[in-house]
């Protein structure tokens, strides 16, 4: 599990433009978990995810992953970040070799497997995302923009982390390839029942309709955790610090106060849709 013990952290630490980033973070996060990270700008989801895989260190306190000290003084850096895989905002930008196959294999290379398990990891992880064998052999800058997005998450995940961050996974792409992110970090999810994965997210739909737990961050603090139903009930909390919870839900609350029996949970269209039409006799298909 990543368990967060009274972290700390302040950027420039001493210097006239000091900012403290996080206040005093404790957190847990199980195997297996599939959570969503959200708050406003300069909330600190950032610097908190950076902090999971050693690429900063907190000004005080400590983080565990997997049992490990990632805030030790004489961490094993290496081991770390092949451990937790950080997927950056827009990480086509750092796709670089000549085929997709090459660029998949890079991180099991330098981590010096044979060929045979590079191959292994290369089909594995492609597959895991949804890419084809025809793929492979192709220039990353041929690829559609959800294509390269995928092609970079393989990389990661060739390296077989614990734990997988991703930073606005959706960010900048057309519907099909928003929903084609979105239907991969499910399956991945489900075919890897121990590996942690964290997506930090701006759309509350895309989180109502991929993650199991959300965090939410404002300024620098946790300002509320939970599943996705007891996260998205509380939306004046939410709307207060600046975030918003996804427009069904706030549909089916004027319903509801227009005194229409419905659920409070609902967050998502099919929910919604089931829970309309049991009102008025239908299926909840359309």
């Amino acid at each position: 599990m990543i368990k967060a013990e009274n972290v700390n952290y302040i950027y420039q630490k001493g210097t006239p433009f000091e900012r403290q980033a996080l206040f005093d973070i404790n957190l847990e996060i199980a195997d297996g978990s599939l959570v969503a990270l959200i708050g406003h700008t300069g909330s600190g989801k950032s610097t908190l995810i950076q902090l999971f895989n050693a690429l900063v260190k907190p000004t005080s306190g400590r983080i565990l992953v997997d049992g490990i000290d990632v805030t030790a003084q004489k961490a094993d850096l290496r081991l770390i970040r092949r451990m937790v895989g950080l997927v950056f905002q827009y990480p086509e930008h750092q796709l670089f070799e000549e085929t997709v196959y090459k660029d998949i294999a890079f991180g099991p290379t330098n981590m010096g497997l044979s060929e045979k398990e590079i191959d292994e990891r290369v089909r594995k992880s492609a597959a895991l995302v949804g890419l084809k064998e025809k793929h492979l052999e192709r220039s990353p800058f041929d690829l559609s923009g959800g294509q390269k997005r995928r092609a970079a998450i393989a990389g990661v995940l060739a390296m077989e982390p614990k734990v997988l961050i991703l930073d606005e996974p959706t960010a900048g792409l057309d519907p099909k390839g928003r929903d084609d992110i979105l239907n991969t970090i499910k399956r991945l999810h489900e075919e890897n029942s121990d590996m942690i994965i964290i997506f930090v997210s701006h759309s509350m739909e895309d989180v109502a309709k991929t993650a199991e737990r959300v965090i939410v961050m404002n300024e620098g603090r946790i300002e509320t955790e939970g599943s996705v139903a007891e996260v998205f009930t509380q939306a004046e909390r939410l709307q207060r610090i600046g975030l918003n919870v996804p427009q069904i839900t706030l549909l089916t609350d004027k319903l509801r106060n227009a005194g229409f029996n419905l659920p409070e949970e609902i967050y998502t269209v099919k929910y919604a849709a089931k829970a309309i039409a049991a009102l008025v006799g239908g299926d909840g298909n359309a």
